[in-house]
């Protein structure tokens, strides 16, 4: 066996450390007809689909050959390979375009190119050596060296380098988020913005309105629905003029939450694993493909506990979130009871919570919700020291339309239990 064959590429070690390996198209699905042909990689979220095609060059150089000029000539012709086979893919697969859309499903699409440069040095006197040629490129490179067709935005082949790349992935987090920044990058590039490099703008977009205008539209329909009174005040904050400390600080509050979520969404993934009830693909496929506004929102509700009077503790309560992604996804999050007898205990919501669910989608129904979630969280002191765990339990019910008389008497329970 060919040990060198079996290892896997750098482009596949990146998928795997990051959440495109959740979403990554095997290759009986990248062949299917709904999909452009011949990318090298093909991710799918739930609301967009990436192409991705890479070009890994290593060069032969004595030490003295290399310098800032040649390296950029050698980016050059990099990038131009991959120029050149990303227009000769989008060409064949003109048949899929027929219809004057790009994609079939109507989800958003993006191409990415990927390149890694390295190069070898071959002396006498201490044999071969080896590295990895960090850079980024800005649009000054792509007005001057590697000239991208930007007539047709939606056909853009975005140029990122592996270890820029890889980094973007580490700081977004999210597939929604990333598409966010993807979209950015693109309009900065068919726009003739200039900026330095990737990492910049990368920056630039974390404090810009962009990254929370997605927050701010879903808010605004929430609002006109009447399912909230106003639109946060700190979302606001945050995209006017002359805020980026307040940006700023509510980014590193919002990366901390999102990286606190995914440890206790982990956990759950793997506790489910563990006693033959896996969560279903489709359910951690949503849950997974959200913003990491909204993680940060829940994990906030998490962390409010310790503030909760005893009182409530004991008997248990509820908080409603919405998502601030997608527009017709709520959660329902419930902080089991202390009291085993109360009807928010643990036990009791893991059996009721269809009911609860069914509650919840009763009272949004102008318009139906598409997917309502129930957040279970339970808090358990640690067997090993004096700190507290957080376990979280995720129930799901697509939203639905109720008859008439239905309406009625979910209206009249609520009064009922109003009255209590």
């Amino acid at each position: 066996m060919d040990i060198q064959q079996a290892l896997p590429s750098l482009w596949q070690k990146m998928i795997q450390q990051c959440f495109l390996s959740l979403y990554e198209l095997p290759d009986d699905k990248i062949a299917d007809s709904d999909n452009f042909q011949g990318y090298d990689f093909v991710f799918e979220f739930s609301g967009a689909t990436i192409y991705l095609i890479v070009n890994n060059v290593v060069m032969q150089a004595n030490k003295q050959e290399v310098d800032s000029a040649q390296v950029r000539e050698w980016r050059k012709e990099v990038v131009n390979q991959l120029i050149k086979r990303h227009t000769q893919l989008y060409q064949k697969n003109d048949k899929l375009m027929a219809d004057g859309s790009i994609s079939k499903d109507g989800k958003a699409v993006y191409f990415v190119g990927l390149t890694s440069l390295s190069i070898n040095h071959q002396d006498d006197k201490s044999g071969s050596s080896s590295y990895t040629v960090g850079y980024e490129y800005g649009s000054q490179f792509f007005a001057e060296d590697c000239v991208l067709d930007l007539d047709d935005e939606q056909s853009v082949l975005q140029v990122f380098s592996h270890q820029n790349f890889s980094d973007i992935l580490n700081q977004l987090i999210t597939p929604s988020d990333l598409t966010a920044f993807l979209d950015f990058h693109r309009g900065q590039l068919t726009g003739f913005e200039s900026f330095q490099n990737e990492s910049t703008l990368l920056t630039q977009f974390l404090q810009s309105p962009d990254f929370h205008k997605r927050a701010i539209r879903v808010q605004e329909q929430l609002l006109e629905g009447e399912l909230i009174d106003q639109i946060e005040a700190r979302l606001l904050k945050a995209t006017e003029p002359n805020q980026e400390v307040f940006a700023n600080a509510l980014m590193a509050e919002v990366r901390k939450n999102t990286r606190m979520w995914y440890k206790l969404f982990n956990s759950l993934i793997e506790r489910y694993h563990e006693v033959g009830q896996p969560l279903p693909k489709e359910q951690v496929d949503i849950l997974a493909d959200e913003s990491m506004y909204t993680y940060a929102c829940l994990v906030e509700k998490i962390l409010a506990y310790r503030t909760i009077d005893q009182d409530s503790r004991w008997n248990g309560y509820v908080r409603h979130e919405h998502s601030y992604y997608i527009f017709g996804r709520h959660y329902l999050m419930v902080f089991y009871a202390q009291d085993d007898s109360s009807p928010l205990s643990a036990d009791n919501v893991r059996l009721s919570y269809q009911d609860l669910l069914s509650d919840l989608n009763a009272q949004i129904q102008d318009p139906v919700m598409d997917d309502l979630f129930l957040i279970g969280v339970e808090f358990r002191p640690c067997e090993e020291s004096v700190n507290t765990e957080v376990y979280l339990d995720i129930f799901h019910q697509t939203g639905s339309v109720i008859d008439a008389n239905t309406q009625r008497l979910y209206e009249r329970l609520a009064q009922l239990q109003a009255q209590l």
